[in-house]
């Protein structure tokens, strides 16, 4: 019996069951396998997969903060409120935002406890369905805003049109949607180009496996990086 976890690093473009899928192939045995918190196909970073009784386990892991990098892109918006979607909006202005009133905003209406509504984009149930789903059909949805806690949210790089910024929050936060409605605030609109999950709790992505590399260790090499719970 396996029990316990799995610090696993996705890579961009799969979604997180893709993992999974990896997973089960390489066990080839009858085994409960989860994850603690989604990664959008395409953000990267730190997936924390749970293993047989590891996967009562999942409630404990959603009480710990996640930290993330993304990198922004100011001067749009799009649906999918990520560089995958369709351009919305375009900021037509040539003023460009400093840093210090960026700054100010995210210090005024981002941090601490906020409202936030998940994007029509999500992989939030609307009577059994998954809102993307409905929004790739062209029908409407209205998510009700949720509230969240976001503890940082620094910026440590800015070079207009491009923003990098730090971000610790709850789960549940949607950080593509921090970064739009931010882009609301500033009037250049903006969308997340790059998104990187670095820790949960006190795990760190460096600690995690690569997901491209799960077929080449084998099962004997991936047992071995199970953490016993």
């Amino acid at each position: 019996m396996i029990d316990g976890i799995l610090l696993v690093d996705k890579e961009v473009g799969i979604t997180s069951y893709d993992v999974i899928r990896r997973l089960k192939k390489i066990m080839q045995e009858k085994i409960k396998i989860g994850h603690a918190g989604t990664l959008d196909p395409f953000a990267s970073g730190l997936l924390i997969i749970l293993l047989g009784k590891g996967t009562k386990m999942m409630n404990t892991f959603h009480t710990y903060e996640k930290e993330y990098e993304v990198e922004a892109v100011l001067g749009f918006s799009s649906d999918t409120q990520d560089i995958e979607g369709v351009e919305m909006k375009k900021y037509l202005g040539v003023e460009k935002p400093q840093k210090d009133d960026i700054v100010k905003i995210i210090e005024d209406k981002f941090l601490g406890d906020i409202s936030q509504k998940p994007p029509m984009y999500s992989a939030k149930r609307i009577k059994g369905e998954r809102a993307y789903s409905l929004a790739r059909r062209g029908e409407y949805v209205d998510l009700e805003p949720r509230q969240i806690y976001v503890s940082q949210f620094e910026i440590y790089e800015y070079k207009y049109p491009t923003l990098k910024c730090k971000i610790r929050c709850t789960t549940g936060t949607y950080v593509r949607t921090l970064i739009h409605d931010l882009g609301e605030e500033l009037g250049t609109y903006a969308t997340s180009k790059n998104l990187r999950r670095i820790s949960i709790g006190s795990f760190d992505v460096k600690e995690a496996i690569k997901s491209n590399e799960l077929l080449n260790l084998g099962k004997e090499n991936i047992l071995r990086r199970v953490i016993n719970i």
